[in-house]
């Protein structure tokens, strides 16, 4: 029987058009500093937000974030909150200082939106999303496509939610490539077995929320 070995902090994932280098917030190899105040937390446990924004970035203009030095930027610029990643403020920073147009991309100081017209076209336009498909993990949307008369968008997941008991029912297809292997630990933080996720899935585009827009240069 062949043996599951975890998934290491990065990975190359293929898909159509694309390869983009994954970031697997799973990985308790992220050990770098991303804390607030006294919570002295590192990118394992709170950096979903810099790794939806390296996703994102990369998918839509090939260019790749330092995520250790994104870090340490939101540390410095406010970007970083008692709730994790404060998107407005980091991407806001980004934008004024010149950050974001050497990444390749703009923002455009729009906050938290709920206006999925504005989402759908700017996915239309080759730009990209940071979302929450639930309450407290931020992924990106990077395409859209339309299915069986729905708008749906592709989803990419530092922590790899597809089989989440709240977001399964919503995933409409998995990415065949983008699985992730973690080891499952129980409430004492023992080990109890190894589970696989995906990385990459679609979901309905009308179900995703409070998302900032990121627009290519």
């Amino acid at each position: 029987m062949e043996r599951l070995e975890c998934t290491g902090k990065t990975r190359l994932i293929r898909y159509q058009d694309r390869e983009i280098l994954f970031h697997n917030q799973k990985s308790a190899q992220w050990t770098h500093p991303y804390g607030f105040g006294e919570e002295q937390s590192d990118l394992c446990g709170a950096g979903c937000g810099l790794f939806a924004i390296a996703h994102a970035v990369e998918w839509m203009t090939g260019r790749r974030i330092d995520v250790e030095a994104l870090a340490d930027f939101s540390m410095a610029n406010g970007g970083r909150d008692d709730s994790g990643t404060d998107r407005p403020t980091l991407l806001s920073a980004m934008q004024r200082t010149g950050l974001a147009r050497e990444m390749g991309f703009e923002y455009r100081f729009d906050g938290l939106r709920n206006d999925h017209e504005s989402l759908r076209q700017t996915l239309a336009e080759g730009g990209t999303a940071l979302c929450n498909l639930r309450v407290g993990h931020i992924v990106c949307l990077t395409r859209m496509r339309e299915q069986n008369g729905e708008l749906q968008a592709l989803a990419i997941d530092s922590v790899c939610e597809s089989a989440r008991e709240k977001l399964r029912d919503s995933v409409r297809e998995c990415v065949p490539g983008s699985e992730i292997v973690f080891q499952v630990k129980n409430a004492a933080g023992l080990p109890v077995g190894m589970a696989v996720q995906y990385a990459l899935f679609w979901v309905p585009l009308n179900g995703v929320m409070d998302f900032n827009l990121l627009h290519r240069i």
